[in-house]
C-alpha cells in the first residue's frame, strides 16, 4: 500500500501514538486513539496493495459515535489511508457525520465517489488527504468556521472545490468528475480557469489529477503550493504574476511541455519541473536569479537560455538533461551536480563571472576541456568526476582553494595544469599541488620541484606512471588526491608528511610499497575512510624509519598494514629516552635502563639514555626518562 507521512498540528500529536484498541462495527474498522478520552478514527479494513478494502458506501454507514464491548465512542476523525483507493460510490454525495474533526494522510488517495461533503466540526485537512481521488465534488456544510466550497463553472459543467473559510485558497480539488454525475456516463474535467477570488493554490490541491491539461492562472495569484500538481497531465504553465511563489516540486512529473514565466520572477524552488520528460527547451525571463535543487532534472531539454540575470544554479538544478551547450552568462554558482548526467554537454561557456564549481557539478558530462574561466576562486573535490573524455584542465591564477582532487575517474586526464603566474598552485610530475602563496611557476622542464609546495592535491586519474614520488616539504595528501590513479604501484612520501585525508589512495589494489619518511605517523583524519584499499593493506610492505616501526604498528590506520619494515634514513638515529632503539620513548625504556644499571652487560644506546647530557648513563637519568613520560621537561 502507498505510504504517506502523517503531518497534523501539534494539537494532534497525542492522537497519533500507539492505539491501544482496534475493532469493527458495521462497515468500518475503528482504532482507538491513545490519550484521548473515548475517541478513535476510521482505519483501513486491511493493509492490501490493492486498496483499503472499503466499498459501495452510503451516507447512512458513517456514524458520529459507535459501542464496542460496552463503551460508547466518538468517531472524530478519517486515519491515515482509511479509504485508499476504494470505490466508495461514485453515483452517491457521501456526508462525513458531525463530530468528524480530522481528515488524515492519504484518506482518500485514489478513492472514488460521486461527491464528499464535509460537517461543521471539521477542523484539520492533511494536505495529501486527497492525493489522486477521483471524486466528482467536494462540499463543505455552510457553518463550518474553517472550511467552505467554491462553485465555479468550468466551461458547461459546475466544478466545486475544497477552500479556506474565505474562499481565497483552493485546499483540495476534485480528481476528475464534476458534480453532474451519473449512471450513463462521465464527463471529466480537462481544462479548469482559477476563480478570480482565489489568491493561492495549497500544497497538494490538484495533486494527481487524472485528466486535467489545462490550467489558467491569473494575475492575483500570489502562491501556488508544493506539489499542488504534481503528476497530472498538466501541459503547459504559464505564470502572469512575478511575484507568485511556486512551491517546490509543484509541476513535478507532469506532462508539462511549455514554460511561460514573467519577467522579474527571481527564484524558483525545489524539483518545481522536476521529470517533466516532454519539457524540450528551456527560456527563463530576466529578473531570475536562482535555479533550485533539481528543478528541471531529468527533464528532456535540449536548449537551455539562462537570463543574464543568473547567478545561482543549485544542485542538480539541470542534471540528466540531453543539451549539447550552455552558456552560464553571468552565473556566480554552479552546484553540486548540476550538470551531472547531461550526457550531451560537450560546450560550456560564460561571461566569465563564475566564481565557485561545486563537487560532482559536471559529473559524467563529456567534455574534453574543464571549463575554468579566469575569475574562478574555488573548485570543490570531484567537480568533474568521471568525466572519461576529459584530457584538459587547467586551474586559472585567480583560483584559491580546490578542496581535494577535481576529477577522479577522468581516465583520459593524464596530466595537470596550472596558468603560468598562480601564487596558490602547481604541477610537479603531471600532479597538482597547493604551494605556501609563493609566486612559481607551474612547470618545469627540467623536472626540479617547484619551491613551496605544501599538499598534494590530485594525481590524474590517467597518470601513466608507477612511482608516486611526493616531495620534500608536503605536509598533507589532500581527499581522494590519487583515488583510482591504478597506474601506481610505489609511493613514496617525506619526511615532513603529517596528514593524509579521507580515501587518499582508495580504489588502488596495485600498490606495492609506501614509504613513508616522516618519523611520526601522518594523521589519518575522518573515521572510517579507506586512506588504502584492503588489498594494500594486507599485500603491500610499509617502509618506515629505523626508529618508527613501533610508532607506526600502534597507529590508527598504518597498524593495518601486515608488513612493515624499518629502513636507515641516514639520520641521526638517536631519539633521546629511546634506550631500547625501538623508535619510541615509552615505560619499556624505564625498564631496560633501570635493567642497564643492574647489569652494564645488556645492550642499550648508551647515547639515547644519557638523558641529562653529562655523558654518563646513571640513576639520575631515569629520574629524567620518568619525568619526560610524565612530561615534567
Amino acid at each position: 500500500m502507498k505510504r504517506f507521512f502523517t503531518l497534523l498540528t501539534v494539537s494532534l500529536l497525542a492522537m497519533c501514538s500507539l492505539a491501544q484498541l482496534q475493532f469493527t462495527s458495521g462497515k468500518f474498522k475503528y482504532e482507538v486513539i491513545e490519550g484521548t478520552d473515548n475517541w478513535v478514527q476510521i482505519i483501513p479494513k486491511s493493509n492490501s496493495e490493492d486498496g483499503a478494502g472499503y466499498s459501495n458506501l452510503f451516507s447512512s454507514d458513517f456514524q458520529s459515535s459507535v459501542t464496542y464491548d460496552g463503551v460508547t465512542y466518538s468517531v472524530v476523525g478519517i486515519g491515515a489511508n482509511a479509504f485508499y483507493k476504494c470505490k466508495l460510490n461514485d453515483q452517491a454525495i457521501l456526508q462525513l457525520p458531525e463530530g468528524i474533526i480530522f481528515i488524515d494522510a492519504g484518506a482518500f488517495s485514489y478513492a472514488e465517489v460521486g461527491s464528499l461533503k464535509m460537517p461543521t466540526t471539521l477542523r484539520l485537512i492533511n494536505a495529501s488527504a486527497f492525493d489522486n481521488n477521483k471524486f466528482g465534488g467536494m462540499t463543505v456544510l455552510a457553518d463550518n468556521p474553517y472550511f467552505a466550497h467554491l462553485v465555479s463553472t468550468q466551461g458547461n459543467v459546475t466544478y466545486t472545490m475544497l477552500t479556506n473559510k474565505e474562499k481565497t485558497k483552493i485546499i483540495a480539488a476534485p480528481g476528475a468528475k464534476p458534480t453532474q454525475f451519473s449512471s450513463s456516463g462521465t464527463t471529466y474535467l480537462t481544462s479548469i480557469t482559477i476563480p478570480d477570488q482565489i489568491t493561492e493554490i495549497g500544497d497538494r490541491a490538484f495533486y494527481g489529477n487524472p485528466t486535467l491539461k489545462t490550467v489558467n492562472f491569473h494575475a492575483g495569484i500570489t502562491r501556488i503550493g508544493m506539489a499542488a500538481f504534481y503528476e497530472t497531465q498538466l501541459t503547459r504553465v504559464n505564470i502572469p504574476n512575478p511575484d507568485c511563489e511556486i512551491g517546490n516540486s509543484c509541476f513535478s512529473s507532469s506532462q508539462v511541455s511549455s514554460v511561460t514565466l514573467p519577467q522579474g520572477m527571481k527564484k524558483l524552488g525545489r524539483h518545481v519541473f522536476f521529470y517533466c520528460v516532454n519539457l524540450t527547451s528551456l527560456t527563463l525571463p530576466e529578473g531570475m536569479e536562482e535555479i533550485g535543487l533539481m528543478c528541471f532534472s531529468s527533464c528532456n531539454l535540449t536548449s537551455v537560455n539562462l537570463p543574464s540575470t543568473m547567478v545561482k544554479l543549485d544542485s542538480c538544478a539541470l542534471q540528466s538533461n540531453p543539451f549539447t551547450s550552455i552558456n552560464l552568462k553571468n552565473v556566480k554558482y554552479v552546484g553540486r551536480q548540476a550538470f551531472s548526467m547531461c550526457s550531451n554537454l560537450t560546450t560550456v561557456t560564460s561571461n566569465g563571472m563564475l566564481e565557485e564549481i561545486d563537487g560532482t557539478a559536471f559529473t559524467r558530462c563529456p567534455l574534453t576541456t574543464a571549463y575554468l574561466p579566469e575569475g574562478l576562486l574555488t573548485i570543490i573535490m570531484n567537480a568533474y568526476f568521471r568525466c572519461t573524455s576529459l584530457t584538459s584542465f587547467t586551474v586559472p591564477t585567480t583560483v584559491t582553494t580546490i578542496t581535494g582532487n577535481p576529477c577522479v575517474g577522468a581516465t583520459s586526464l593524464r596530466t595537470f595544469n596550472v596558468a603560468e603566474g598562480s601564487e596558490y598552485f602547481a604541477t610537479y610530475d603531471g600532479c597538482l599541488y597547493a604551494t605556501g602563496g609563493n609566486t612559481v611557476k607551474p612547470t618545469r622542464a627540467d623536472g626540479e620541484v617547484p619551491a613551496g609546495l605544501t599538499a598534494l592535491v590530485g594525481v590524474p586519474t590517467g597518470w601513466q606512471n608507477n612511482v608516486l614520488r611526493v616531495p620534500e616539504g608536503v605536509t598533507v595528501i589532500a581527499n581522494q588526491a590519487a583515488r583510482e590513479a591504478t597506474s601506481i604501484t610505489e609511493v613514496e612520501l617525506p619526511s615532513t608528511m603529517a596528514e593524509i585525508r579521507p580515501s587518499a589512495f582508495g580504489s588502488i589494489t596495485g600498490i606495492t610499497s609506501v614509504t613513508c619518511l616522516a618519523t611520526t605517523p601522518p594523521e589519518c583524519s575522518g573515521e572510517n575512510s579507506t586512506y588504502f584499499t584492503d588489498e594494500v593493506f594486507q599485500n603491500a610492505t610499509l617502509y618506515v624509519p629505523m626508529r618508527s616501526v613501533d610508532l607506526y604498528r600502534n597507529a590508527d590506520v598504518w597498524c593495518n598494514f601486515q608488513h612493515i619494515e624499518g629502513i636507515d634514513t641516514g639520520e641521526d638515529p638517536h631519539q633521546p629516552g629511546d634506550v631500547n632503539h625501538d623508535g619510541s620513548v615509552t615505560i619499556k625504556d624505564v625498564t631496560t635502563l633501570i635493567d642497564y644499571l643492574l647489569d652494564d652487560s645488556i645492550e642499550i644506546c648508551t647515547a639515547c639514555a644519557d638523558l641529562n647530557g653529562d655523558t654518563q648513563v646513571t640513576i639520575a637519568d631515569v629520574t629524567a626518562l620518568i619525568d619526560k613520560l610524565l612530561g615534567s621537561n
